[in-house]
């Protein structure tokens, strides 16, 4: 219902209004009657009006005042202004203060107050309907410059200098920081870490929810699971919270944030991610807390990186060999107990544990499981859970029927691991069974079966274990296309290439590349 509000110093005037027309029946609801202007103001102020009838003389503040008045508090308020027949100039200047009809007193009546408020009534139904049209474009047009804005900001993160002048045309040069958020997902199914969210549903909700928190921002996926923020921070004290936790706080309850240190200009924005990500990487080390500051991860020291640790993974295969499983347990938690930040680096503690569980497949009796070429190690979470696959991967190694030193299994090992050496080296070239076979003058099969006992996996998969690592550090590492890394890592097929990739890592290669690419 339309709200109406009645002004008329007349009581009785008043009355009659209210009395004679049946205002619910034809839409409209009284909300309050005034003697004058001055009264009238409250409900006008407070927004609570649609249609003003109001009387031209009256003390304190007139008709004609009042409509100026309301004009300039609430525009789209239709005014009718009631008058005697020595009025005329009044209403003439009431219609140019911006009232949308008249009626004159002697002949107000019912029917013609009806159709005067049923023409206001249509006034105001198709300026509303204006309104959402102007509304709606105006909305799909911020829309569509956040999403430019976002496709520049993933290009500034990344280093393009292009980008970043576009970025410095619409940004000024204050403070801001730079966020990189990892959504939290529930458990996996096969109990291994947590499953990246690559469903747009949640990110899209997840980015909602930022750009709700922090409207200035500029926020742009960067993974299956993580989100960078530009995150402006100009005028705020340092004082008040330099590590700018509050701003990120309401977010940390659905996502584990690492946050970049302060910087001013966008030609910062890449160095802002890099150290960003770095301080999400923190999070893999420890398990409390869910936002991760550049200026800790910066005093985390030096590190010794994985160099140091080849003394210890040679003792261990030996040991393996030879089957000194007490002394391998030993030599396994040695290497563990190296993989803290102050000393290793997330993905350096990855490839250290990806080693790991190769040098077990390939001492392993029988087929592992846990260690298949299409589990992916990248998709834990945190150290302890990287620690606890490797704990049941060696559990399951000393656990198996008949394990123990044996001639014949040195043979079998023998076998294998020169037929590995000849795999390892020939692994991007058209490569087969036959010709692995022939290499360690074995049968075909009798090598097939052999390789799948020693190993825990089949010859196929194990080469292909071997391409997609190989793409994933040309993805990593360079700006090859993807057919090019496809070509490069002994795939002959790119589309073969791409959906086995997305299979195995979760991604596909393109998306891969622009994960890594820092």
């Amino acid at each position: 219902m339309y709200k109406v509000l009645l002004v008329d110093d007349e009581a009785i005037a008043r009355t009659g209004l209210r009395t004679t027309f049946d205002w619910e029946g034809y839409g409209y609801r009284l909300v309050g009657e005034a003697s004058n202007g001055q009264k009238a103001l409250k409900w006008i102020e407070a927004g609570e009006v649609d249609i003003l009838i109001t009387d031209i003389a009256m003390p304190v503040m007139d008709g004609l005042e009042l409509t100026r008045r309301t004009r300039q508090l609430c525009p789209w308020v239709k005014v009718l202004l009631l008058s005697c027949h020595s009025d005329f100039e009044y209403v003439r200047e009431g219609i140019r203060l911006g009232a949308a009809d008249y009626i004159l007193k002697p002949t107000l009546d019912s029917a013609s107050l009806k159709d005067v408020l049923e023409r206001m009534r249509q006034k105001l139904e198709e300026e509303k309907r204006l309104e959402r049209i102007v509304t709606e474009h105006e909305r799909q047009q911020r829309e569509q410059r956040k999403r430019a804005d976002e496709k520049t900001l993933y290009m500034a993160l990344h280093g393009e200098a292009a980008a970043m002048e576009n970025l410095a045309g619409f940004r000024s040069d204050g403070q801001f920081v730079v966020a990189v958020c990892r959504l939290d997902g529930g458990p996996r199914s096969d109990g291994f870490g947590a499953a990246p969210l690559d469903g747009e549903e949640e990110m899209e909700r997840f980015k909602s929810c930022l750009y709700e928190q922090l409207p200035d921002a500029l926020a742009v996926r960067t993974g299956p699971d993580l989100l960078a923020a530009w995150v402006p921070v100009d005028g705020m004290e340092r004082s008040e919270d330099p590590r700018c936790d509050h701003l990120l706080r309401p977010l940390a309850a659905f996502a584990t944030i690492g946050l970049s240190r302060r910087y001013a200009g966008p030609q910062r924005l890449a160095e802002a991610y890099v150290e960003a990500s770095a301080s999400l990487e923190a999070s893999f080390f420890y398990r409390e807390g869910r936002i991760f500051h550049a200026e800790d991860i910066g005093a985390l020291g030096d590190r010794g990186g994985p160099e140091q640790a080849k003394p210890e993974l040679q003792a261990l295969r030996a040991a393996l060999a030879v089957g000194n499983l007490p002394r391998c347990e030993v030599l396994l938690q040695s290497v563990m107990e190296r993989w803290m930040p102050s000393r290793m680096g997330k993905q350096e503690v990855l490839v250290e544990a990806e080693e790991l569980l190769g040098m077990l497949s390939t001492y392993s009796l029988s087929a592992l499981p846990i260690v298949s070429p299409a589990f992916e190690l990248t998709r834990l979470r945190s150290v302890e859970e990287v620690r606890s696959v490797m704990l049941d991967a060696f559990q399951a190694v000393r656990d198996e029927p008949n394990r123990g030193p044996f001639p014949e299994a040195t043979l079998h090992e023998r076998i294998v691991l020169q037929a590995i050496s000849y795999i390892n080296a020939h692994y991007t070239e058209p490569i087969s069974l036959q010709e692995v076979a022939d290499e360690v003058a074995v049968s075909r099969n009798y090598f097939s079966e052999l390789f799948k006992r020693v190993t825990g996996s089949n010859f196929i998969d194990y080469v292909i274990d071997l391409r997609v690592k190989r793409a994933k550090e040309l993805l990593a590492a360079t700006s090859l296309r993807v057919y090019e890394v496809a070509e490069l890592s002994g795939f002959n097929d790119v589309k073969y290439f791409s959906k086995l990739f997305k299979k195995l890592v979760g991604m596909t290669p393109a998306e891969y590349q622009g994960l890594n690419r820092k």
